[in-house]
């Protein structure tokens, strides 16, 4: 028996919060010994993700409301509705997107490694977004894409 290590329960409470454009993350654990994180992101009517490609895997599960995923399925744009209890899977380079296309906000726990938990800590405001994004702060996330090496396939 090892007695180095023990469970660690991550209150809710304690959960880091951070803007990524619209979306609330709120970082829940980091495995140890592993590039494994949980984050819950809370997805507003209208907020989503334009499609993009990235060598992170993601896995997402859908907690609350509807979260349209889009994917390229045998080379064709689909969309497919996720609700809660489903689990989406994407694999490192898949083209995907996300968005709450509904009037009901959505909540989503993810599993991302440590390059994307990265990546959402350089892109994050700690305060919740006014309004839609600014140019500017397209412009700077529009940057970290590429520090990053996300590739925007549309906007």
């Amino acid at each position: 028996m090892n007695d180095n290590f023990s469970a660690k329960v991550h209150p809710a409470a304690s959960a880091g919060k951070m803007w990524v454009m619209g979306d609330e993350v709120m970082k829940r654990g980091r495995l140890e010994g592993t590039g494994f994180n949980v984050i819950d992101v809370a997805v507003p009517p209208g907020s989503g993700t334009p499609p993009h490609t990235h060598a992170s895997p993601e896995i997402f599960r859908i907690l609350q409301g509807t979260v349209t995923i889009w994917a390229l399925i045998d080379g064709k744009p689909t969309e497919t509705e996720a609700v809660p209890g489903d689990v989406v899977t994407i694999p490192a380079h898949a083209p995907h997107a996300y968005r709450n296309a509904s009037q009901a906000p959505a909540l989503m726990m993810s599993v991302v490694d440590d390059r994307m938990m990265e990546f959402f800590e350089a892109a994050a405001s700690h305060e919740p977004p006014a309004g839609p994004p600014t140019p500017e702060a397209i412009g700077r996330i529009m940057a970290l894409t590429e520090t990053y090496g996300i590739h925007i396939l549309a906007a």
